[in-house]
């Protein structure tokens, strides 16, 4: 990617390296066992976009990874296919995206100009014309924290299969919350879709306020869409110490969790380079002059903090249920904790090496030359009090 075409949008380069790494794994293994994928963008804009070719799209990064996996299996004699639905509601922008489905003629494009709240039953529909053996994936990147009301997506939520990744404006939704509370109330209620979210996000501040709306608007994807795996994954201001964004991640089956962690860990590296390097423009802009020193100058502090904020969290769930269930399968320890943001599973199995270390954990049906679990390999962790 050209980080030149994100100055000043350095949170939209780290979402399009979640995605294009998603991507480029998620697309090999589904077309290498569906017929096609079907890909749904409901805000395609292009807003912002500074190359000629859209190259700096959510929309362009989709279909030039999809075309990849596609070669692959037509190179290997399968004939797949690649279909793609995007919408967007503004007329100039959607002329933009026309003009791009129009170029783009090796590949099925549908594109419409109106809103999501309008568009839901023709996106359904497009997906089933896919047939029984087309994969859809759901993109909802929205430009702020209306117009995807969980009533809405809802039905695009129960496709089945289905995969979704919902950008949560939490920089958006934060600043809502200072609104009056009956208002807030009864938009918390649509955008989550049920009752008392607004009542346990009062009385939090800082990050717990942000933990508190992701943890409960991840629930309603779940529960809506009946989804084994939710996960999450943060954006930070590229300006400022706070998260921008959440990405929203849903799936039914665990590889798909274990690719979105690997997107999620690239990604995050490269985060902080676009952080130091956008406070090292603004320093240039504001003094005239590059520091001796570069973008070196930049303090991981927050990110650091961040993550250990999170590890400590994980770190305490995983504790609690080895504790708790004395003795469990790898697949259970691992899902709690991938379940937290900034987690990998290379934490994970220090915490089991160390505990191990201590005497407190031993292990179940690991080989002999085995050194830590694995998934999918009848692996069990016990827990000795």
């Amino acid at each position: 990617m050209d980080g030149d075409a994100y100055i000043g949008r350095e949170q939209t380069l780290v979402k399009h390296r979640v995605l294009r790494t998603y991507l480029s794994r998620f697309a090999p293994i589904v077309l290498s066992r569906w017929d096609s994928i079907t890909y749904v963008d409901c805000f395609s804009g292009p807003w912002k976009a500074q190359t000629e070719d859209l190259s700096d799209t959510s929309f362009a990064i989709a279909v030039e990874e999809l075309r990849k996996a596609r070669a692959v299996q037509r190179e290997g004699g399968r004939a797949v296919e690649v279909r793609c639905f995007f919408l967007e509601k503004d007329a100039s922008a959607h002329e933009q995206l026309k003009g791009f489905a129009a170029r783009a003629s090796d590949v099925t494009i549908e594109t419409r100009n109106a809103a999501l709240e309008d568009s839901v039953p023709a996106i359904v529909s497009f997906v089933r014309r896919g047939g029984t053996e087309t994969f859809p994936f759901i993109f909802i990147d929205p430009t702020g924290w209306t117009g995807f009301a969980m009533d809405t997506i809802a039905p695009l939520l129960a496709l089945r299969p289905c995969e979704v990744l919902v950008n949560l404006m939490t920089k958006d939704v934060r600043r809502f919350l200072e609104a009056p509370a009956q208002q807030t109330q009864a938009s918390f209620e649509r955008l989550f879709g049920r009752p008392g979210v607004g009542q346990r996000v009062a009385g939090t501040q800082g990050l717990d306020r942000d933990d508190v709306v992701v943890e409960e608007y991840s629930r309603s994807v779940k529960d809506n869409g009946n989804f084994t795996y939710v996960c999450t994954a943060i954006v930070l201001n590229p300006e400022q110490d706070r998260t921008h964004f959440h990405l929203i991640y849903a799936t039914r089956h665990r590889k798909g969790v274990e690719v979105f962690k690997d997107a999620e860990k690239k990604a995050m590296k490269d985060q902080e380079a676009v952080r130091a390097a956008a406070e090292a423009r603004r320093r240039l802009d504001a003094t005239g002059m590059a520091s001796l020193f570069g973008e070196e100058m930049h303090s991981p502090a927050y990110y650091d903090e961040l993550r250990g904020h999170y590890l400590t969290r994980s770190r305490g769930l995983v504790r609690r249920l080895l504790e708790s269930e004395g003795r469990v399968p790898y697949e259970q320890v691992w899902d709690t904790a991938m379940a937290q943001p900034l987690t990998w599973e290379s934490d994970l199995k220090d915490w089991l090496r160390q505990w191990a270390s201590e005497g407190r954990v031993s292990h179940e049906g690991w080989t002999p030359r085995q050194q830590v679990p694995h998934l999918d390999a009848s692996n069990v962790v016990v827990w000795s009090s």
